[in-house]
Parts: structure tokens; C-alpha cells; sequence
């Protein structure tokens, strides 16, 4: 790139394309090329204060607070890009600037990249995001759904009966359930009825269904604490190996999780208790999926 040699000025007309490239790969790096070095370094923070104050007042956990930082940071950017490629285009007589030079862009490139390497705008704005691999949890969380975690959810509260958690397994799997057991309480599930504690939960009839092709029953589960949600169970029990569980007692630390798919859920009836540090946040709402139903659904409410 350009670079002084001598002490007279050197006049160098901006190229757009560079411009554009520049400030597509790093904000605010068009600008500085530009010989705006103070617009260039307010852009490049701008990009990293948004999500920052966006994560304060926590509208990421809800659909669209997340939408409108989406809109906002996309906005920003194409603004800094078109903005880079306007300024190059008027600066026909640029005199180059002590800073226009390989290597005070490559400097720059790589203050930029360590940032961005270590600014991690999931733990900023306290959320993640997964696709949704399997049918576990079906008919509420479905195989294809984008689904955002809060994983800041139990800083302040412990987990309660009927989150949808997503947590590592030992075999270092995520999986995602839903909490029927808490530390320390005593459970039953027989027929797919959970007792905890001597307090029985129900199940009610809604209607048949269809699940990959096989009939199911789709019913609506009320646990002891009265938390309600949707299940699919088959018309015809299978032999799955373990469909009951008996007197058993959660770990302190620990919980008991089943999956809203009943008979296809490999849950703590296969995989065991979770532990408390193994659980990485809780499922708050789907943003996309496959179909339009799934946008904007929220998992806390069902």
C-alpha cells in the first residue's frame, strides 16, 4: 500500500473498491484509509457498544429485542461501508497521512482481530443460539427450530420444574430436556404420571396425532408444582426398557429432566441425573424453524 519516501506531499486518489473491502472485513477501517482515523476508531466501537448496553437491558431475551439488535448492528455496518465508499469517491486529491501505510492497516487489522477474538458477543449479550438436531422434545421444542438460551438464566434463581435446560452430558453431547425433579426430591413416574414429593401430576387427552409417521397421542402433562405442557405419547406402548421409574431420590445438585417426546427421549431414565454445573442456560424462544409457527414462539410460556 501507500508510503511516504520523501519529504514532499504525496497525492493519491482514493480507491473505492479498497475502501469497501477494507470496511466490510473491519469496521472503520475504510474510514482511516480515508484519512478519517477518529470516525474510523468511533465505528469500530460502536459496533462493540451496542451489544453491550443491548446485553444491560437484557431485550435479547425476547424475540424482538434480538431483531432489533440484529437491525441496528446490520444497519451500522452497511452505513460504515457506504459511508467509506462515498468519502473515497470525493477524495480525488487525497494527500496521503503519516498513517497511510501497509503496515499501520495491518496494525489495525490485528488490534481488530484480537478484539473481536476475544470479545465473545454471546457472553455480552448473555444468550446463545443452537439448532435444534432431534425430536426428543417434540411437539413443543421441534427437530429444525433456531432456539435462543438464556445463559444467564440461574445466576439469580435456581432452576424450577418445567425449564427446558440445555446441559453437557459426559460423553460431552448438549442435550436439552425438561426439569421434573429437583435436588433432593423423591420421584415416580408410572404410566407417565410423575409423583413427586407424594404429589401426583396428570395427564389429559388433547387428540391423535401424527409423528414421523407413526401414531401418537397428544396430551397435555400438569406437574405436581401445576406447570403444564404438551406431550406425545404412542397409541401402543413399546418395550423401551426402562418406561418407569420408582422411589428414586434426586442428588443434591442435581436434577431429573424428561423429554416432552416421551417414548423417544433418551432423558435421565438413560442418561442419569444432571448436575447443577453441567447445565449451560434455559430455552426462552425460537426465532425461525420450518415453518412460521416457530418464529416467535416462547418456550417459558408452554
Amino acid at each position: 500500500m501507500e508510503q511516504i519516501t520523501d519529504k514532499q506531499p504525496m497525492l493519491k486518489p482514493r480507491n473505492t473498491s479498497i475502501a469497501f473491502f477494507l470496511s466490510l472485513l473491519f469496521p472503520g477501517l475504510g474510514q482511516i484509509y480515508n484519512g478519517q482515523p477518529k470516525k474510523g476508531f468511533f465505528f469500530f466501537g460502536l459496533q462493540l457498544l451496542i451489544p453491550f448496553l443491548f446485553g444491560i437491558t437484557g431485550w435479547p431475551l425476547f424475540f424482538y429485542g434480538l431483531l432489533l439488535l440484529v437491525v441496528i448492528v446490520l444497519g451500522l455496518r452497511i452505513y460504515i461501508i457506504l459511508d467509506s465508499v462515498k468519502h473515497a469517491r470525493r477524495q480525488k486529491a487525497y494527500m496521503l497521512k503519516p498513517y497511510n501505510t501497509w503496515y499501520c492497516y495491518l496494525a489495525f487489522i490485528a488490534a481488530a482481530s484480537i478484539t473481536f477474538h476475544f470479545y465473545d458477543i454471546s457472553a455480552v449479550i448473555g444468550i446463545q443460539s443452537f439448532k435444534i438436531p432431534s425430536d426428543p422434545n417434540e411437539p413443543t421444542v421441534r427437530r429444525g427450530d433456531f432456539i435462543v438460551v438464556d445463559a444467564n438464566a440461574y445466576k439469580n434463581r435456581p432452576p424450577d420444574y418445567g425449564d427446558i435446560i440445555v446441559f453437557t452430558h459426559a460423553d460431552g453431547q448438549k442435550y436439552t430436556y425438561r426439569i421434573v425433579g429437583l435436588p433432593n426430591d423423591k420421584l415416580t413416574l408410572k404410566g407417565n404420571i410423575v409423583t413427586v414429593n407424594g404429589r401426583s401430576g396428570k395427564t389429559a387427552y388433547m387428540k391423535d396425532a401424527w409423528f414421523n409417521g407413526i401414531p401418537v397421542i397428544e396430551t397435555e402433562e400438569t406437574l405436581p408444582n401445576g406447570h403444564k405442557h404438551q406431550l406425545y405419547l404412542l397409541k401402543e406402548p413399546s418395550d423401551t426398557g426402562m418406561p418407569d421409574i420408582a422411589n428414586i431420590t434426586v442428588p443434591p445438585d442435581s436434577y431429573y429432566v424428561l423429554g416432552d417426546n416421551r417414548d423417544y427421549a433418551a432423558d435421565s431414565r438413560y442418561k442419569g441425573f444432571v448436575k447443577r454445573t453441567s447445565i449451560k442456560g434455559r430455552i426462552i424462544y425460537s426465532y425461525w424453524g420450518k415453518d412460521a409457527t416457530r418464529i416467535n414462539l416462547d418456550f417459558r410460556k408452554i
